[in-house]
């Protein structure tokens, strides 16, 4: 019961991750009809971001506690305050992967308004490619310890039956259900909620009715890439920080926002709780090698569409002929 117990508690750390991620997805989907395969490198530049402005200035030159120099750090030393609490590093990441969001989306994705929908995926894929190389470039291919928000000690859990839920989960799972409850306000309850479903059914109707596409796409953007750089803080603070770790989280939340429905907030959560305990579950009482614990996530994901192609709580688009 205890061994049972303690894999659900680790499937539902993981299904946090993915959900965020997911939420993400599902939040550039609502504003723009797009995916964007880029998110997570995009999310990497905000984490690393914060890990300098959290980082002493004598990390710069090997110190400062943490593992390997961090680049950058020497240049945001002089700013007051620095070095900052994590908190307020990772409120410094959101902007920065918000704002780098935006100018992406200016750049690049602008001007192929006018390209199909199969043309701007693959210059998302692209940009993940590039991403990760300037990441690497600037920062390295070291990995870097990264702190948690939330108590994390050995002996930071409650016991439950004899399994042990860290509050580490129980912080990230506050942070889902506060992100969903703030995207569920912002989708339902604002103007920007109402352009975002305007312009993905019908931006050139919506330019006609005085809605302003382009600033609303930015703003798509921009919550949806600030959402990835939570992720990240997330990621990075159960493990390490270091690049391309957001490729495997990505492909896992595309499964978990496809599951809950990728023009729905709650269904990423739903999914990603799915995912994350599928992962867990699924190899510890199966046959299944644990190498190939990311298969059990598609092959659920595989059996739903065949019933609910929109998935959990998608809404069939409605097509006029």
């Amino acid at each position: 019961m205890d061994l049972f117990l303690q894999r659900c508690f680790d499937g539902l750390f993981n299904g946090a991750i993915y959900a965020s991620l997911a939420l993400a997805l599902v939040m550039l989907f609502r504003a723009t009809g797009l995916l964007n395969f880029a998110l997570g490198e995009i999310g990497m530049v905000g984490g690393y971001t914060s890990l300098v402005m959290l980082t002493p200035a004598a990390a710069a030159a090997g110190g400062g506690g943490f593992v390997f120099p961090v680049a950058g750090t020497s240049l945001v030393s002089w700013l007051p305050g620095h070095p900052y609490p994590v908190v307020v590093a990772i409120g410094f990441g959101v902007i920065a992967s918000a704002l780098l969001g935006v100018l992406l989306q200016r750049l690049v994705l602008y001007r192929l308004r006018n390209r199909s929908d199969f043309v701007k995926v693959n210059a998302t894929i692209a940009l993940l490619l590039a991403l990760a190389g300037l990441v690497t470039e600037v920062w390295g291919g070291l990995s870097q310890r990264y702190p948690s928000v939330f108590p994390d000690d050995p002996g930071d859990y409650i016991d439950v039956f004899g399994g042990r839920l860290r509050y580490t989960t129980l912080g990230a799972w506050a942070v889902q259900l506060a992100l969903l409850l703030l995207l569920g306000a912002l989708i339902n309850r604002t103007k920007t909620g109402l352009a975002f479903r305007a312009i993905t059914s019908n931006a050139e109707a919506a330019s006609l009715m005085g809605i302003p596409v382009q600033r609303t796409l930015a703003i798509g953007w921009a919550v949806s890439c600030g959402i990835g750089a939570l992720a990240v803080s997330i990621v990075a603070a159960s493990t390490i920080l270091r690049p391309g770790m957001m490729v495997t989280v990505l492909i896992l939340a595309f499964a978990a926002a496809t599951i809950g429905g990728l023009d729905s907030p709650k269904g990423a959560v739903m999914g990603g709780v799915i995912v994350g305990l599928t992962q867990s579950l699924v190899p510890g009482y199966t046959p299944f090698p644990s190498e190939l614990a990311v298969v059990p996530p598609f092959l659920a994901m595989t059996i739903l569409l065949m019933f609910r192609p929109t998935g959990l709580f998608g809404t069939a688009r409605v097509v006029r002929v």
